[in-house]
């Protein structure tokens, strides 16, 4: 599923309590009653679902089926994916990102910050996570093994993994493997922000 939003807030979960597991919601909120915005089109790309939602919105409600991939593409307003099953990508041009999800993810804002919990023991490739103006935080379960590659031009850096760096000036850089390394990797940067990534502990 892809989500194409103009300005609003986007808040995506998965299905409501007693829905089918296979249904998708759209529903959208206007600024003002007296001259509200196109209602979102809803198309089949042929891969799947494409939402594009045009003019100022105050809040997209989105229910993504479970199983399914989520991609959002924001021009204005802030992003938060909540408990979705599958995995998400988000790009921002301006806002925060959120995320909270048991899959993988990707996120990045030109102004905003990124706060993401990553649930996934192990994943292909490279996750990115970047911001151009704000912090980027990042959650990672304390079992996965995997390349952290964190950096920032102008802010600090921080984890609780036992990882080391080196700095010049005011950038920050660390590059280090975390539980042996492997094929996996997870890049974090800030041009101007504070780069965290922390421990995601299971809970007993």
């Amino acid at each position: 599923m892809t989500v194409n939003i103009d300005s609003g807030v986007v808040n995506a979960y998965k299905p409501a309590e007693g829905d089918p597991p296979d249904r998708y919601t759209i529903s959208a909120t206007a600024l003002s009653a007296s001259s509200p915005p196109p209602a979102p089109a809803v198309r089949s790309n042929g891969k799947g679902i494409v939402v594009d939602a045009t003019g100022p919105l105050a809040y997209l409600l989105v229910r993504v089926p479970e199983g399914v991939n989520l991609v959002v593409h924001s021009r204005s307003g802030n992003v938060n994916v909540t408990d979705i099953s599958g995995n998400a990508d988000v790009t921002a041009e301006s806002g925060d990102v959120k995320i909270m999800i048991a899959g993988r993810a990707q996120a990045h804002t030109r102004n905003g910050s990124i706060d993401a919990t990553v649930g996934a023991a192990s994943w292909p490739g490279v996750l990115r996570f970047s911001s151009d103006n704000g912090d980027v935080t990042v959650y990672v379960r304390t079992t996965a093994a995997f390349m952290a590659r964190m950096h920032t031009d102008d802010g600090t850096l921080f984890t609780d993994f036992d990882l080391r760096g080196t700095s010049i000036g005011n950038n920050e850089t660390i590059d280090a493997p975390v539980n042996g390394g492997g094929a996996s990797s997870v890049d974090l940067w800030s041009k101007r922000g504070a780069v965290r990534l922390l421990r995601l502990v299971p809970q007993a």
